[in-house]
């Protein structure tokens, strides 16, 4: 298991460099500011958990976290809210609460445009982490997976503007298949079909480093050591793996309805996970 972590960390250093080139700073903060934010905490009794409530309040609505302890909140949930009208910040449901449904998200607070709430994901997939956009009624608006930091969130007049790099899988193996998996795969994301990224290097950089990070917790960072691993992983099967390409993309949500289009080309090519 730790030899598994450190080389899926190693993977996302690798992907980090492969993408950084074309991602710009961040502004310090893309959400609108909470007018408050209120803590508790509720002791454990029982078969009841500790849980820890975070609310935090918005103009028109209170967005409320609850944490047990696991992976991802426990609750998620939205209370319309406005200057004459506080709720309360308390783990019980208020009567007019909207909570999300844990089938449709299940991750964490990441902040609040407008009426869109966006949240993260309790975690990442194929080098990139899940966000979902949410309106006051607690529906999901969208979701999809971004490498890194989202780099823009612009709210005009009711349209929301999301500018990150996207994260996006195909159904088949360029590394494998080839020219005909690239031709499927580029019309399936959304990027242009030239220029080509190199998975077939992009698939060898990512099972260099699974094989180092393995090698590196067994402490045998040896010649060795490497080539055993990088035959184990070939036995695998690695370059059957469905191919992930990261890029930047925009996506543009209008009267509820997200339109996402590719704002480069393919800028890595690895396996999935």
């Amino acid at each position: 298991m730790k030899a598994a972590v450190l080389g899926l960390l190693a993977l996302s250093a690798v992907l980090a460099t492969q993408a950084r080139a074309a991602t710009p700073a961040p502004p310090r903060s893309l959400f609108d500011a909470a007018v408050a934010v209120d803590k508790i905490t509720v002791p454990a009794k029982g078969d009841e958990p500790k849980a820890r409530i975070v609310c935090h309040y918005f103009p028109r609505f209170m967005v409320k976290v609850i944490d047990e302890g696991d992976v991802g909140a426990s609750q998620l949930s939205i209370v319309p809210s406005n200057t004459a009208h506080k709720p309360k910040c308390q783990q019980a449901n208020a009567a007019d609460e909207k909570v999300v449904n844990a089938d449709d998200w299940s991750g964490y607070f990441k902040g609040v445009k407008g009426d869109f709430i966006f949240f993260d994901a309790d975690d990442g997939v194929n080098g990139g982490l899940g966000f979902a956009v949410f309106d006051a009624d607690a529906k999901m608006v969208f979701e999809d997976s971004a490498f890194g930091p989202l780099h823009q969130v612009a709210l005009a007049g009711s349209t929301l503007t999301i500018k990150y790099q996207r994260v996006a899988t195909a159904s088949c193996s360029v590394a494998k298949d080839g020219a005909s998996c690239w031709t499927k795969a580029a019309a399936e994301v959304g990027v242009a079909a030239a220029p080509q990224p190199d998975c077939s290097g992009g698939y060898l950089k990512a099972k260099t480093t699974m094989a180092k990070g393995r090698c590196d917790a067994d402490r045998t960072p040896t010649q060795a050591c490497m080539d055993k691993t990088l035959k184990e992983l070939d036995a695998q099967s690695w370059n059957d793996a469905p191919s992930v390409f990261i890029f930047e993309a925009q996506t543009t949500i209008t009267g509820g309805k997200p339109t996402t289009i590719a704002l480069s080309p393919a800028l890595s090519c690895h396996p999935s996970d």
